[in-house]
């Protein structure tokens, strides 16, 4: 079986590397399952839409 090689991210954004979501003013880590679902989905079809974080 072939070793993979570990994920690792880069990631461009100041905001997001301080763990600040993408679509929405909150910080990532409060997001709740449906929330972190809901902003990847805004961040990738790059839909204007509100957010449904508590």
């Amino acid at each position: 079986m072939p070793m993979s090689e570990p994920l690792t991210t880069v990631v461009d954004d100041p905001a997001r590397a301080a763990g600040l979501c993408a679509a929405c003013p909150h910080p990532s880590h409060e997001h709740d399952p449906l929330g972190v679902r809901f902003c990847a989905a805004t961040t990738v079809s790059a839909l204007p839409r509100g957010c449904i974080c508590r």
